[in-house]
């Protein structure tokens, strides 16, 4: 590969994460109704450059899912702390990144709109895309050592804390309560 190839695909997986950067922003702001011509905007892009990376709004939204659970999955990696030498380490990983109020990837994922985007849907690439992610999560979590339905528990309870964070019916008082008896709960037995 010659330098100037490798500055094209560096200016093609540039332009790629400036859409998709701004799209996640859009929805997020403006819900689901947003154009691909303001989405391209925002992204300072004309919209045949968004529909060259993107050839429709489906693929768009495929790909802004992939990259919402690989931001997810790192997150919660980030968080894998390596001097917990027991099951259960991925787990309370998890409970950390999804109860971590200053976290905007994990905000993201869990927001109002992103779960609309998933529910909404009906397009099989997407559901291909939630089946993948759904499938390495189980993986990943079945290897974590933890009793399967504690696990199962403890990880819907901190998915339901992530989506109340930064509504009224969480305060940081009951966050850091529901935190702390969620890593509890995440210990061996």
């Amino acid at each position: 590969m010659t330098s100037t190839d490798a500055a094209a695909t560096r200016d093609k997986e540039r332009t790629r994460k400036a859409i998709l950067e701004a799209a996640s922003q859009m929805l997020h702001a403006h819900g689901g109704g947003v154009s691909l011509a303001d989405i391209a905007a925002a992204a300072g892009v004309s919209k045949g450059a968004l529909t060259h990376h993107f050839p429709s709004r489906s693929a768009l939204e495929e790909a802004l899912l992939a990259d919402a659970s690989e931001k997810l999955w790192d997150a919660v990696h980030a968080r894998v702390d390596l001097a917990e030498n027991r099951p259960g380490k991925l787990l309370r990983a998890y409970v950390r990144a999804l109860t971590d109020a200053e976290d905007q990837a994990v905000r993201q994922v869990f927001s109002p709109t992103s779960l609309l985007l998933i529910i909404g849907s009906a397009e099989p690439s997407v559901q291909q895309v939630m089946d993948a992610d759904a499938a390495r999560w189980r993986e990943a979590f079945d290897a974590d050592g933890m009793d399967p339905a504690a696990m199962l528990a403890v990880r819907f309870a901190a998915e339901g804390i992530a989506e109340s964070v930064g509504t009224p019916y969480l305060t940081t008082e009951e966050l850091q309560a529901a935190r702390t008896r969620l890593l509890e709960l995440a210990e061996p037995a």
